[in-house]
């Protein structure tokens, strides 16, 4: 029982701590790449740069992954 509480509550922290990671991440790529990345995507729909930002994050997401284990 415990340790099924203990992987629960580090599975949050763990995800908590990505999202973070994610965030930081896409200010910095989004203000290098672009200056207003975040209005293309929303606004004029550019899918170009929202695959690149993706494939992005799926790479941090493949490192953090690997980082933990």
């Amino acid at each position: 029982m415990w340790k099924a509480m203990e992987n629960i509550v580090g599975m949050f922290v763990y995800s908590a701590a990505y999202i973070v990671i994610v965030l930081v991440t896409l200010k910095i790529v989004g203000a290098t790449l672009s200056p207003h990345f975040e209005k293309k995507i929303a606004e004029e729909g550019n899918t170009g740069i929202a695959l690149i930002f993706a494939c992005v994050f799926l790479g941090i997401a493949i490192l953090l992954a690997s980082v933990v284990r």
